[in-house]
């Protein structure tokens, strides 16, 4: 249980880390240069480091290969001829690392609410896992580097609009990112869904235009304080620039939105009769509370835990859930918190024990409540997309892997295809894929752990499917 309960509570605490270019010493005791390791946190994320010397001082920056690669540099960067430490204030995360005396290893400990080890080992380069989907250069189709800015906040967004080269007008599709701060190729665990989506459409005939989140590679704006809310304005914005470009043509306009972006699609969808079709991808059919609860059951058994285990823990999450959508944020939160957890402990099962229960209590400090208590997650967590849902006349593809343990088709599909058929819509497909996870990945179990491991990017039966979808409403 302390294992199982550790990793629970470490995907709390992920961090987005990265990196930037190196310069290695020429003394092997040196602490400059490239290292790697693999930080398992619940996840196995794959590490590396890059330490540089300037002046006196030293610059260390890291990536995490399997997550976002966006450079965050470190602060408080120091080596004393033996012990490598840094930190990253913003995340409450930190580093520290003993060189060994061949200089070729860093044994460390990674601590972000829990300590961590990670093992570094110097590396000439970093390994690069095989994607045969990444598409490469050079494309049968026009590559166009876009700005425009978000219609409310003038915030810039950049992104990429790939468009056919043949002559005329050109049905398009606008591709919206998941949760969490996403570029515009939704890069995750070295994976590129959206440039793949993008290279199967445009090489059919479908332009695509595809951007990095707010605060995320080129564009402006912030995720800090952004809700789901906000980010339906940032998709208006492209639809808005997308049927003013002189490629594309206004009545052909598509959204195809993954995970969150599956609740978003809709909503623009509700409020713009224009839209000519959305495809829904992994799209929640149920409310944020209902769907977080059943996926940490789901993820937690698929880790190897006890049914009991993943149901009391359940029935504790929701509880906090619930805490936090009725308490204003003030100070007692965290003391009401913490009691509430002190009275489920007490109703526990026998496995989870005193360890485990201090544990899970660090981690509702650390991270359960900064994460619940986020405005984007209280959102999310009252959101009804069925509401929406109803309201969507525009012709609708929404589909799910069998395997997703993320959005559960087993507690979304039914939802979705009933608030459907009760609502506006008069042209609408509900499927699930067998064998398929979140990434709509062939897998074995649809935990996340394999999402890494796996060499498909993108379901090519999907790819077709969505594809064809677009076309066919073309006729």
């Amino acid at each position: 249980m302390h294992n199982q309960l550790t990793k629970l509570l470490v995907n709390f605490a992920i961090v987005v880390l990265l990196l930037s270019a190196p310069v290695f010493g020429e003394d092997e005791r040196s602490i400059e240069g490239k290292w790697f390791g693999t930080l398992k946190a619940g996840v196995e994320l794959r590490i590396g480091v890059v330490v540089e010397k300037d002046g006196d001082d030293y610059r260390v920056h890291m990536i995490s290969f399997d997550q976002l690669p966006r450079p965050i540099p470190a602060e408080n960067a120091t080596f004393d001829g033996t012990t490598l430490k840094f930190a990253f204030p913003a995340l409450k995360a930190s580093f520290s690392g003993a060189l060994s005396d061949n200089g070729q290893l860093i044994k460390g400990v990674f601590i972000q609410g829990l300590p961590l080890p990670l093992n570094l080992n110097r590396v000439d380069d970093f390994p690069q896992p095989n994607r045969p989907q990444t598409p490469k250069p050079p494309f049968r189709y026009a590559v166009e580097d876009v700005t425009y800015e978000n219609i409310e906040t003038g915030d810039v967004i950049a992104g990429t609009l790939t468009t056919p080269k043949s002559s005329g007008l050109f049905p398009v599709a606008l591709l919206i990112t998941g949760s969490g701060a996403q570029d515009r190729d939704a890069t995750i665990m070295g994976h590129k869904p959206f440039a793949v989506i993008a290279d199967y459409f445009t090489r059919r005939g479908i332009a695509v235009l595809r951007v990095d989140d707010p605060g995320v590679g080129e564009s402006g704006g912030s995720m800090r304080t952004s809700t789901t809310q906000d980010f339906v304005v940032d998709v208006q914005s492209g639809v808005q620039f997308l049927r003013s470009h002189p490629k594309i043509n206004d009545d052909q306009v598509f959204l195809v939105g993954h995970s969150e972006g599956g609740l978003i699609a809709p909503i623009v969808a509700s409020r713009d009769r224009k839209l000519a079709g959305i495809v829904l991808v992994a799209g929640p059919g149920v409310r944020g509370r209902e769907l977080l609860v059943l996926q940490n059951r789901l993820i937690m058994r698929a880790t190897g835990e006890t049914q009991q285990v993943c149901d009391w823990f359940g029935d504790f999450y929701d509880a906090q859930i619930g805490l936090i959508l009725s308490t204003p944020n003030d100070k007692t939160l965290e003391e009401r918190s913490l009691a509430l957890l002190d009275e489920h402990l007490e109703l526990a099962p026998e496995s989870v024990t005193d360890e485990a229960g201090q544990l899970l209590r660090e981690s509702v400090r650390k991270n359960i409540i900064p994460t619940l208590n986020h405005p984007w997650m209280r959102y999310f967590l009252e959101f009804d997309p069925q509401k929406t849902l109803r309201k969507v006349k525009c012709p609708t593809f929404a589909f799910f892997g069998d395997l997703d343990l993320q959005v559960p088709p087993s507690q979304s599909m039914e939802s979705m295809r009933n608030a459907l058929t009760c609502g506006k819509c008069k042209d609408f497909l509900v499927k699930s894929y067998p064998e398929l996870n979140h990434l709509m990945q062939h897998c074995k179990t649809g935990s996340v752990t394999e999402y890494s491991q796996i060499e498909e990017t993108f379901s090519e039966e999907v790819l077709g499917d969505m594809a064809g979808f677009i076309l066919d409403r073309l006729k």
